[in-house]
């Protein structure tokens, strides 16, 4: 009997559970290309960042990015908020340019990603951190 009660008090959160999400990678790439680019950087140089996500489910789902890249002292240098996007299940990416001029501090540069999936279900949120050290 107890463990009746439990499955049904698991059945109501399993219903609201949102699409499976899962970023299967966070790195630095050269602009326009997906060549990884190997650590440590140059400041001053242009580099794009690029994150590859999986979207499982049967249905559209809205997805949210957003992100921040933060310099060695705490400083927010970029805020990522692209407006949100209907997208079919499956692979996606996005990529954007790292600005980091070549006054800036060499060190380590943190950038942080989040990816929310939406859709009649519920909602799903992954987080991914990169750690990019510049010299």
């Amino acid at each position: 009997m107890a463990l009746g009660l439990a499955a049904a008090a698991l059945a109501p959160a399993a219903a609201l559970a949102g699409p499976p999400l899962r970023i299967t990678s966070l790195v630095v790439v050269k602009p326009g290309t997906h060549t990884v680019v190997h650590q440590p950087l140059v400041r001053g140089r242009r580099y794009a960042y690029r994150v590859d996500y999986r979207v499982g489910g049967r249905t559209e789902v809205r997805v949210r990015r957003s992100g921040t890249f933060v310099s060695p002292y705490g400083d927010i240098l970029q805020q990522i908020e692209p407006p949100p996007a209907l997208a079919d299940p499956g692979r996606l990416f996005a990529s954007a340019p790292l600005r980091v001029g070549v006054g800036d501090s060499p060190g380590e540069y943190v950038l942080r990603y989040s990816v929310t999936a939406s859709n009649a279900t519920g909602s799903t949120r992954r987080d991914a951190v990169l750690r990019v050290r510049f010299r």
